[in-house]
């Protein structure tokens, strides 16, 4: 149970999480003043005053007449008052290796942070979704990994993690990501983003320049996505929002499959509704020369098939299985918990292919 609430504070109160997760520093320091106060002694004159002695002027209660002679004797007695003596403070050598390791992570964090950041392009999207273009000096990252992200007009002390959906190439230097506006920090987020239009009735300029707000990014950060290309055959499983992570993936593949072990990509996206107009895909072919002689397979007309309904995910799994015998599949997948049991379970089951399902759960969106 301690467990789930941590999980659902960390999920729907990501401030509440964040500052009470930074107490660690009042804990190192409780410890600090713990060692150095010699709270914990040990006796130092345990010869002279063994545990259980009797002092010269005690007697026991507990035996009388010539049981009492017997005992005070002079093993029995206490020869003089215990001494203690604090122990040598030993905490540092196990506290100090760790510490020093933060620090200076937390150091290097920040000098590759404090790099400017040039907002280039904000869109709004449907269902309250951002997407952000950005451009950092010298960055680079590879799909399916994540940047943190630090405004201080929202926030000074808040960091938040967000997947790259697009990464910088050797003809663009731009990268993106799509965040959804849920909770406070994304709403002051969005409203420092794209504020209300303001309109002079006495002045009305032709251009006014957007002006945006000051970003800190931090990364990147490798996540289990980017495993994919890692693999003869990957599924990759998106729920809503979640199909953020394999967006960079699908934006690299586009570029062409060369230079990467996958060779086959199943990819599964659902969604709550359906807009019919949303996606509209169009290929343009420039050079028509040589088409004709071209085989008719490779370049039939493209077809986009919508399901309604939830996947059948262990005929999903069965087809992928008898597809690809004796093989492994690393299955991917960022979405609901439900989505997540079912498919760790799934994976996790034998299969008379012999096809082997690694399982990968991806945290962050």
């Amino acid at each position: 149970c301690v467990i789930l609430l941590f999980l659902y504070i960390m999920v729907s109160n990501y401030e509440i999480f964040w500052y009470t997760h930074n107490l660690f520093i009042i804990f190192y320091i409780i410890l600090m003043v713990h060692m150095v106060g010699g709270a914990l002694k040990y006796q130092t004159n345990i010869e002279a005053h063994p545990p259980g002695c009797l002092r010269a002027n005690q007697s026991s209660t507990e035996q009388q007449g010539e049981d009492l002679e017997q005992r005070e004797d002079e093993e029995g007695r206490c020869r003089e008052d215990a001494h203690f003596q604090p122990h040598y403070p030993q905490t540092w050598l196990w506290v100090s290796g760790p510490l020093c390791l933060y620090c200076v992570e937390r150091f290097y964090r920040y000098i590759r942070s404090s790099d400017p950041v040039t907002i280039v392009t904000v869109v709004r999207h449907p269902c309250d979704v951002i997407e952000l273009r950005m451009l950092k000096k010298n960055f680079k990252a590879r799909p399916g990994q994540y940047i943190v992200l630090n405004c201080p007009g929202v926030s000074s002390f808040e960091n938040h993690p967000f997947t790259l959906t697009t990464c910088p190439t050797e003809n663009k230097e731009t990268f993106g990501i799509h965040l959804r506006v849920v909770g406070d920090w994304t709403e002051r987020f969005t409203q420092l983003l794209l504020p209300p239009p303001k309109i002079d009735l006495e002045v009305l300029p032709m251009f006014q320049q957007r002006i945006y707000p000051k970003l800190y990014v931090d990364g990147p950060f490798g996540s289990p996505s980017e495993e994919v290309f890692n693999y003869d055959v990957s599924l990759c499983v998106a729920g809503g929002i979640g199909v953020t992570p394999f967006a960079c993936v699908l934006h690299a593949l586009l570029d062409g499959w060369t230079g990467f072990r996958l060779q086959r990509l199943y990819f599964v996206w659902l969604w709550q509704e359906n807009r019919p107009d949303y996606f509209n895909l169009k290929l343009y072919i420039s050079q028509t020369d040589g088409l004709q002689s071209m085989s008719e397979e490779k370049y039939r007309p493209l077809s986009s098939r919508l399901l309604v309904g939830r996947p059948k995910w262990k005929l999903l799994l069965d087809e992928i299985g008898k597809s690809n015998k004796h093989k492994r599949v690393g299955v991917f997948c960022c979405g609901p918990k439900g989505i997540s049991r079912t498919l760790h379970r799934l994976c996790n089951s034998a299969r008379s292919s012999g096809t082997t399902f690694e399982f990968n759960k991806e945290s962050f969106c």
